[in-house]
């Protein structure tokens, strides 16, 4: 029930400005995501570069050819810089000169270079041959075997060496199998791709046909490149905060919608308060009584042995009070005099003010001898009580009472009532009367 005189406040049926914020906020993700798919080259690579392997896990490898044992050296102490020999006159169809890093842990656990996609190669070559070999050596056990090194399978790819006078970038499915490689060791065709999974070494090396003379190369750099993220999960990492924010979004309409509802609910409840309730006593008004009277007569038969009754009480001589007290001391004596009635009274009596210094109490179900016995204690209770010492004159009421007669209406039972209670204003005040039957 709300207090006499305080304004129930309106719940606003749209929303305008959360409205503005939703779509301030799809905006500004709208722009995020475009930002964010333009930002995918800006995240940073992730770079693995073989050549950064300690001095120790740098080999030579070479062929000797007739009348040189040693076709290989190295020409400085950083293992960066070697130089192949091919004498003239050299006819060495395996002829074989190479820069190893093995970057292994052991002769068969490599390092998983699947997911690079490109190979960077910053070399310098002085020789006069047209090309040379980028290598990858993967170890399986299904056709290697660690105390073979030329077991593991040679991943390849030609670099023509005019194409080293600058940087050069290679895409990872460039490297195909050396097909002589595939047939010493009887590979199976199924077994013949390109494999970067289990890696144990990677270098470059010279092959035949070889032009004669010395050969100087200098390694500055192989290094393996992968994006920090790939597309497809960059993408749908995007797609899943929007998902997640739509999910989010959903559920805090969700709640809103509840809140509304509820706020709602409580709006349409405190209005049926206000409409059925008087604001000055927080008794039911007239309309609330009506409301009940109608679900009464709509309910089930009283219990044996009771039966409905009405009270009609009125204040005596109340127009005093409010000339000599004023009409505040005379609502106060409305308000406590309500709150005195409803501390008698059990909680399904309903206590009404019909209008002015008039009040109605409904009682649905009382035994037929205890009317006259509840009526007068509440005659009692009003004269009994202090009302302040501002109403010096005591407070009295008088009753009539009417017992509710088979098919009769609300109007009937109430004239009996009213009957009643003039016949104890005309006996004398603070009294109580109660009618005849209908």
């Amino acid at each position: 029930m709300t207090t006499a005189g305080a304004e129930v406040p309106l719940v606003p049926t749209t929303h305008s400005g959360q409205r503005q914020r939703v779509a301030v906020g799809l905006l500004a993700g709208v722009a995020l995501t475009l930002g964010a798919i333009a930002g995918y080259d800006l995240i940073p690579a992730v770079r693995f570069d073989v050549t950064r392997v300690p001095n120790a896990e740098t080999g030579l490898s070479f062929t000797p050819v007739p009348g040189r044992e040693q076709t290989g050296e190295w020409l400085d102490d950083s293992k960066r810089r070697l130089r192949c020999h091919y004498p003239p006159g050299t006819h060495q169809p395996d002829y074989y000169c190479a820069i190893n890093y093995f970057i292994g842990t052991s002769p068969g656990h490599g390092v998983d270079l699947s997911g690079y996609t490109h190979v960077e190669v910053k070399a310098v070559y002085r020789g006069d041959v047209p090309k040379l070999r980028l290598f990858a050596r993967h170890f399986d056990p299904r056709y290697s075997t660690a105390g073979d090194t030329n077991s593991t399978k040679y991943n390849a790819v030609f670099l023509p060496t005019h194409d080293l006078r600058k940087p050069l970038s290679l895409s990872v499915s460039e490297f195909t199998v050396a097909e002589w490689w595939r047939l010493m060791y009887k590979l199976p065709r199924e077994l013949a791709q390109a494999e970067l999974s289990n890696v144990v070494s990677v270098g470059l090396d010279f092959s035949y046909p070889m032009t004669e003379g010395v050969h100087d190369l200098e390694v500055q750099e192989i290094t393996f490149v992968r994006p920090g993220l790939s597309r497809e999960t960059w993408y749908l990492g995007i797609l899943s905060v929007w998902l997640a924010g739509i999910v989010l979004y959903a559920l805090l309409q969700l709640r809103t919608y509840r809140a509304e509802r509820r706020s709602l609910q409580n709006e349409a409840e405190r209005y049926r308060t206000r409409a059925t309730t008087d604001p000055l006593t927080q008794a039911l008004n007239r309309h609330g009584l009506e409301q009940r009277w109608a679900r009464l007569q709509a309910g089930a038969s009283a219990t044996p042995g009771h039966a409905l009754a009405l009270l009609v009480l009125d204040i005596d001589h109340f127009k005093r009070i409010n000339d000599s007290c004023g009409h505040v001391a005379g609502d106060r004596v409305l308000r406590e005099l309500a709150a005195l009635l409803r501390r008698q009274l059990r909680s399904t009596d309903w206590l009404v003010r019909w209008g002015g210094e008039e009040f109605v109490v409904l009682l649905p179900s009382a035994r037929a001898d205890h009317v006259a016995a509840l009526a007068e204690s509440l005659r009692k209770a009003v004269e009994a009580h202090a009302f302040g010492s501002d109403v010096p004159a005591p407070v009295t009421i008088s009753v009539g009472a009417a017992l509710h007669g088979p098919d009769e209406g609300f109007d009937a039972l109430f004239k009996r009532a009213d009957e009643a209670l003039y016949e104890a204003k005309r006996g004398g005040r603070n009294r109580v009367v109660i009618a005849a039957g209908p």
